[in-house]
């Protein structure tokens, strides 16, 4: 702040300086500020803010109180100023390498969606109204889902930088009871499965066009596989001897399904080594992110490739179709595997919950209304009532 006239206050610390352009009360308005040493004994001055806005000396004379207090518990107010929420995610993103995480897709929604906007802000300087409009920018290109996953990110980036005492401050993305910044809203029962011809025709649609998304889709559909463990599968993990398929889970769980000839035989056609992924990135999906380290094993790390909506609008699966939670996408797969067993009435709920391995039953309730059987024995005993109006029944 050098070049700068500061006048002297009644209060220790605190100063301010006068407007030449705008007035206050008939008079030059005032800049308050600060000065104070960091514990290197280093002098420092903090604008706090103007009087027009409402500050006044004795609010100056507390914020230079907190300055010092933030010091003497050995924590730096010039950190927490200048630290930015690119560093915090450059730091996390090195932890969990050296921890061998998964991040691929945390890096690629970072880089399309988050950086131009974070990436040198500090992360002090964030609010809820700089939050609030960045989600409703995000939320008109992408689903809630991924919104969330974006956000969520940022927020265990931050988390760390504070556990490893990088930053000193609160964590912006972090929600609470009373917090005026809320994450997107998520609705993820999907209530849309497909019939028979759909699925027959989708299928081949993708065969024309990517064979190897059409495998994954067969995949899915027959054993009810999310994208995300059909990414994970290697040579080594298909096992025709044992008839099973083995993947990492939710959770970093290693899990298996077991899987009919025809879909082992058409895995073991790629003919992979044990430690090549089966399915491997096309083209169409090295994106714009460009972790080139990431990418030597082949695996696929930036989602179903978009040639799967392009399917769905050729045949015109989603024409008119308002409700998110009926809309066609890969996830839809699973959500047919799922139906197709309650609708053959010959799966128990309970089974259907151990197939789609949930960890809840609540999860597999969804697909109950599909059981055959229950809704029919309501309607005869309501009929057989209805009926006999003059028969005497139980209250």
């Amino acid at each position: 702040m050098k070049g700068r006239k500061f006048i002297r206050t009644k209060h220790p610390g605190v100063y301010y300086r006068e407007s030449t352009a705008k007035t206050h009360n008939g008079k030059p308005d005032r800049c308050y500020v600060v000065w104070y040493k960091d514990a290197q004994k280093k002098g420092h001055w903090r604008s706090i803010g103007w009087a027009s806005a409402g500050i006044t000396e004795r609010y100056a004379l507390a914020k230079r109180q907190e300055l010092l207090v933030e010091i003497a518990r050995g924590n730096s107010p010039e950190r927490k100023q200048t630290f930015t929420v690119g560093a915090a995610v450059k730091a996390y993103l090195t932890w969990a390498a050296a921890e061998g995480k998964s991040v691929g897709q945390e890096i690629n929604r970072y880089e399309c969606h988050l950086r131009e906007t974070f990436d040198d802000m500090a992360v002090s300087e964030i609010d809820t109204m700089l939050l609030a409009t960045h989600k409703a920018k995000l939320l008109a290109i992408l689903s809630p889902g991924t919104v969330l996953h974006c956000y969520s990110f940022l927020r265990r980036a931050v988390y760390h930088a504070i556990a490893e005492k990088m930053y000193p401050g609160p964590n912006p993305f972090a929600v609470s009871k009373h917090s005026k910044w809320k994450m997107p809203a998520v609705e993820n029962s999907g209530v849309r499965f497909l019939t028979p011809k759909e699925a027959a025709d989708l299928l081949n649609e993708l065969a024309k066009r990517s064979p190897q998304l059409h495998d994954m889709s067969l995949l899915s559909l027959k054993t009810g596989m999310r994208s995300t463990e059909i990414f994970d599968i290697k040579g080594q993990d298909v096992q025709p001897i044992a008839g099973v398929i083995w993947f990492t889970a939710k959770g970093k769980k290693r899990q298996f399904v077991h899987a009919s000839k025809d879909v082992l035989d058409m895995l073991l056609s790629y003919r992979r080594k044990p430690s090549e992924h089966i399915f491997q990135a096309e083209k169409n999906q090295q994106r714009t992110a460009k972790p080139v380290a990431a990418r030597k094993d082949g695996k696929i790390r930036w989602g179903i490739s978009d040639t799967f909506r392009r399917a769905v609008e050729a045949l015109g699966l989603n024409d008119d179709v308002t409700d998110r939670r009926d809309i066609v996408w890969f996830h839809t797969w699973r959500h047919t595997y799922a139906s197709w067993l309650a609708q053959s009435g010959k799966f128990t709920l309970h089974e259907i919950k151990e197939l789609m391995r949930h960890e809840s039953i609540s999860m597999t309730e969804r697909y109950a209304h599909l059981i055959p059987g229950h809704q029919k024995k309501s309607h005869s005993v309501i009929d057989e009532i209805l009926s006999a109006p003059n028969q005497p029944h139980d209250s």
